[in-house]
């Protein structure tokens, strides 16, 4: 084991492996802390520059400088020389896993601060990442392959799934004008939502986390509307696309859904301990609404408020559908007359449904702003049912929050 460790440690390379992880995660050098930028050059007149710069809880400039393998006393005097000469009001901290703590308490006689990581828990977060990181690319390729979809007896190739399911019109055949497409606009949106989801910047720092987010976006309470009646699946999209499971497209979802149980049943239990079992720490949707309850000084936020969020952290938007098709057969060309207008903000209310459903968000009644589903006890088990809200409360007491897997 011991020999294992010293492999893993000797090959994690401080600048590619070790900054990302500090990044995404600045609790583990101190609580609080918000990142400003990495690599930051102190003066335009030098070429040294700082790993990292945060915001303390106080707001002050706080520069991190990492060291996984040495210390060099040099390099104190050179920075804080530099950081002093621009900024007045300041911290410097060094971050040294604890074995080099001894070797860099000399940090005191420059007045910077000595801060200390787990050098095992790097190594097993960036061993997750890597992990992890094999579920996306699978979940990547499938949403990534053409699709076929069988069209009045001729098969037409789409770029990928999401452009089929946005793919609706109607063609002149002997008989009658008759529908083509697989009209699976709900379906579209929820697979686009989990492209954007493996695609994004917060993909790229938490790998580890974002499955969570798609095992979810699968396995969390869903509706839909069937004629004038709305019907709630407790199971998730995932148990209506099993009920149905005849074409091609629910069987697609269900490949990408076993890929993320597979994550969920072989990983998540180990990275919610990495994380000491904190939702703030390993659960996006929580982190997201930590940082923005902070960053407004608000607990309460209007639905436009957290879409307008959810699009910009996760980077939602939709795929653009082809604007007519040729059909061979008949000879002509079929006109789209699906619209992906707005559908952006159909996927982030889709999260915020998500955050309902932790308790993470609670509705607030008033005007019907919007429905949506929120967690309801039945039998010692929690059910989804449709509710109305106009505001979101932020509730910041992780105890009450609700675990997907655990409680529905």
């Amino acid at each position: 084991m011991l020999e294992l460790y010293n492999t893993q440690f000797n090959h994690l390379d401080e600048e590619r492996d070790v900054h990302p992880i500090l990044r995404a995660n600045p609790f583990l050098i101190e609580d609080g802390l918000r990142l400003v930028r990495g690599e930051k050059y102190p003066s335009r007149d030098e070429l040294k520059h700082i790993d990292l710069q945060f915001e303390d809880s106080s707001k002050t400039p706080t520069f991190v400088e990492v060291k996984w393998n040495d210390i060099s006393e040099k390099q104190m005097v050179e920075y804080r020389r530099l950081i002093d000469k621009s900024y007045p009001k300041n911290r410097i901290l060094w971050a040294v896993p604890l074995d080099l703590v001894q070797k860099a308490s000399i940090v005191s006689k420059y007045g910077i601060e000595l801060k200390s990581f787990d050098r095992h828990k790097i190594i097993q977060i960036k061993n997750l990442q890597t992990k992890t990181n094999d579920y996306l690319q699978q979940i990547k390729s499938i949403l990534s392959e053409p699709f076929k979809v069988n069209m009045h007896g001729e098969s037409i190739t789409f770029n990928n799934p999401m452009e089929a399911c946005y793919f609706e019109g109607k063609a002149e055949t002997d008989r009658m004008q008759k529908k083509l497409g697989l009209k699976e606009q709900n379906i579209g949106r929820q697979l686009d939502l989990i492209k954007s989801l493996t695609g994004g910047h917060l993909t790229e720092f938490h790998k580890e986390k974002i499955l969570f987010l798609i095992w979810e976006t699968l396995r969390s309470p869903y509706s839909y509307k069937t004629g004038k009646f709305w019907r709630i699946m407790n199971g998730g999209l995932i148990e209506l696309m099993k009920e149905r499971q005849q074409r091609n497209i629910e069987k697609l979802v269900i490949k990408i859904y076993e890929i993320a149980d597979r994550f969920y049943n072989d990983l998540s239990n180990t990275i919610k301990e990495v994380y000491d079992l904190n939702p703030k720490r390993y659960d996006l949707s929580s982190m997201t609404l930590f940082e923005l309850s902070k960053s407004k000084g608000k607990t309460t936020f209007s639905i436009d408020e957290l879409i307008k969020c959810f699009i910009d952290e996760f980077e939602i938007r939709p795929s653009n559908p082809p604007k007519k098709i040729k059909h061979g057969i008949l000879n002509q060309w079929v006109e789209n007359i699906v619209s992906i207008e707005n559908y952006e903000n159909d996927m982030a209310k889709r999260l915020l449904e998500l955050a309902v459903l932790k308790r993470i968000l609670i509705p607030r009644m008033g005007t019907v702003d919007m429905w949506i589903l929120a967690p309801s006890k039945k039998d010692n088990r929690y059910i989804a049912e449709r509710q109305t809200c106009q505001m979101l409360f932020f509730n910041n007491d992780v105890s009450l929050y609700l675990d997907i897997g655990r409680d529905y």
